[in-house]
C-alpha cells in the first residue's frame, strides 16, 4: 500500500503536535473562471482548477470557488488549508474518458490502482462544500446491458423485465475512489450534491477528525461497488443530516484499505439510506471496528438495513443502533443480503462481535434477522423494542432459497415452503430479546410462518 513518508493509520507524534495548535489560514480566494476555466461543459478545465488550488495552499490557505455553470473536469489534488466550494448552479463534471483520471499512487488493496476525480494524501483541514453538484459521469464505464442476474443460465430466462431492470449492470475499466481522503487530518464536506459514481463515491483512508453533515448522494440503483462514504480505518467521525442512494452500500466503516488499521469513535445521525446492498455495513473480512452510535435512521427499499459482520482476524465491538424505520426487500441480481433487515455474523471465521445494542426499531422486511457464528464467536447482543413485519418478497421464487450471510456461506432457507424464521441466530454467547413483536404479511391468503429458530444460543444475563 502507498503511504508518503511517515503517514500511516496512525500519526507521528510530531505531526499531531503541529496539526494540533490553532492553524492561521489566509483568506485567499480563487475563482476558477479567473484562472481560464471556461462553463461550458466541454472544454477540459482540470489545469484550471489546479491551479486555483495550488494557487491558495501557496498563500497558506484558502477558497477555491466554483461558480455556476458546467465545468468539465479530470483529477484534480486537493491540499491543505484550502477549501472547494460550489456555488448555488455549480456542475463539477467528472470527465467520462479513463485517460482524465492518473493514478495517485495509492493501490486499494481490492480495486487496485486508485484513479480519483478529487483526491487528497497527507493532507490537514481540507474541505468540500457549497450548494452545487458533483456530477462523476458513471454512464461510460458500464456495459449497460450486460446484467450480472445471480442466477444459473438455465434460470436466468424466468426473469421478468421488472426482475432485470434491478439487476447488477457489469463494470468496465473505471475510475475507483472518486472523492479520497487518505491520511488527513481535519476533513469536512458540507452541502453538496454527488451523483452517478462509477465506483466508490467517497472513501476516507486512514484519516481523522472527519464531519460530513447534509450531504445528497445520488447513484444509480444498478451499478455495483458504488458505495456512498465508506471509511477505512479512520477515527473520529460525524455523518449527519445526510441522503444517500445507490447500487452498493451506503454507509461503510471497515478496514479495507488497511488491515492493521481501526475505524473507530463514530456517530451516524438523522439519515436517509437506501441501497441495493446494505443501508450500514460495520465490518468486514479483517477489519476492525469500535465505538459506534447510530440514531435517527430511515432506511427504505434496501436489500439489508444493517450489516455488522467480522471475517478472519476481524473484529466490532460496542455498536448501538437507536430509533430506526426501514423496509428491506429482496431484489434480483447478483447482490449481497436477501432483504434482511439486521446481520450480525462471524461465521466461518476466526473473527469476533462483541456488544451490539439494537433499539427501537420498525419496519417491513422480506426476511430474517440473523445473528450467526462460530464457536460462540458473536456475545452479547441485545434486541429491544423491535417490531417488523414479514413477508415473501415477490422474487422469493428465484432467490429465496438462503439466508445470506455473504461474504460467509449462505443457510438454506424454507421459504419456498411459506416458512420462515422471524429471527435465526447460531452458535452466539448472550442474546437477549425484548420487547419483540413480528408480524407475518399477507401472502396471498396464507400466512407466513415466522417461528424463531435458535440454536446453539445462550441467554445474555445482566440489568
Amino acid at each position: 500500500m502507498f503511504r508518503p513518508p511517515g503517514w500511516g493509520c496512525l500519526f507521528p507524534a510530531a505531526v499531531a503536535g503541529i496539526i494540533g495548535a490553532a492553524a492561521t489560514v489566509s483568506a485567499t480566494t480563487v475563482s476558477i473562471a479567473d484562472r481560464g476555466a471556461v462553463a461550458d461543459g466541454r472544454s477540459m478545465d482540470t489545469r484550471a482548477i489546479q491551479s486555483a488550488v495550488d494557487e491558495c495552499a501557496a498563500q497558506g490557505g484558502g477558497t477555491v470557488v466554483v461558480p455556476a455553470g458546467i465545468w468539465l473536469t479530470g483529477s484534480v489534488a486537493l491540499k491543505s488549508q484550502v477549501s472547494l466550494r460550489l456555488e448555488a448552479g455549480a456542475i463539477l463534471r467528472a470527465s467520462g474518458n479513463l485517460a482524465d483520471y492518473p493514478t495517485n499512487g495509492f493501490k486499494h488493496r481490492e480495486l487496485g490502482e486508485t484513479r480519483s476525480l478529487l483526491w487528497a494524501i497527507g493532507q490537514t483541514n481540507v474541505s468540500i462544500g457549497g450548494e452545487g453538484t458533483i456530477e462523476l459521469s458513471d454512464r461510460p464505464f458500464f456495459d449497460w446491458d450486460k446484467l450480472r442476474t445471480g442466477l444459473p443460465p438455465e434460470k436466468e430466462a424466468q426473469l421478468a423485465d421488472w426482475q432485470r431492470r434491478q439487476c447488477v449492470v457489469t463494470a468496465l475499466d473505471r475510475p475507483t475512489l472518486l472523492i479520497f481522503f487518505h491520511g488527513c487530518q481535519g476533513v469536512r464536506l458540507e452541502g453538496v450534491a454527488v451523483k452517478n459514481s462509477p465506483c466508490w463515491t467517497i472513501t476516507f483512508s486512514c484519516s481523522e477528525n472527519i464531519q460530513v453533515r447534509g450531504l445528497r448522494i445520488d447513484n444509480n440503483l444498478q451499478v455495483p461497488n458504488n458505495d456512498g462514504l465508506h471509511f477505512c480505518g479512520s477515527k473520529n467521525i460525524v455523518v449527519s443530516d445526510c441522503i444517500i442512494d445507490g447500487g452498493d452500500d451506503a454507509l461503510a466503516f471497515t478496514g479495507i484499505t488497511d488491515p492493521a488499521s481501526l475505524c473507530e469513535n463514530i456517530a451516524v445521525a438523522n439519515c436517509v439510506l437506501r441501497s441495493r446492498s446494505c443501508g450500514i455495513h460495520i465490518g468486514y473480512s479483517s477489519g476492525k471496528v469500535r465505538n459506534v452510535a447510530i440514531n435517527n435512521l430511515v432506511i427504505r427499499d434496501s436489500s439489508r438495513g444493517f450489516a455488522i459482520q467480522a471475517g478472519e482476524g476481524g473484529w466490532v465491538e460496542d455498536v448501538l443502533i437507536n430509533n430506526v424505520v426501514l423496509d428491506t426487500r429482496m431484489f434480483a441480481g447478483a447482490w449481497w443480503g436477501k432483504g434482511e433487515p439486521l446481520i450480525i455474523s462471524a461465521a466461518n471465521s476466526t473473527g469476533r462481535i462483541h456488544g451490539v445494542t439494537v433499539s427501537h426499531l420498525r419496519g417491513q422486511a422480506d426476511n430474517s434477522i440473523l445473528v450467526v457464528g462460530q464457536d460462540k464467536n458473536v456475545s452479547d447482543i441485545i434486541i429491544d423494542d423491535v417490531e417488523l413485519g414479514i413477508g415473501k418478497s415477490a422474487n422469493a421464487a428465484l432467490y429465496g432459497g438462503e439466508l445470506d450471510l455473504a461474504p460467509a456461506p449462505a443457510r438454506p432457507s424454507r421459504m419456498a415452503q411459506d416458512w420462515i424464521p422471524w429471527i435465526y441466530a447460531e452458535s452466539v454467547a448472550g442474546l437477549e430479546l425484548r420487547h419483540t413483536a413480528v408480524h407475518p404479511r399477507d401472502i396471498g391468503g396464507r400466512k407466513l410462518k415466522l417461528d424463531p429458530v435458535l440454536k446453539d444460543v445462550s441467554r445474555r444475563h445482566g440489568p
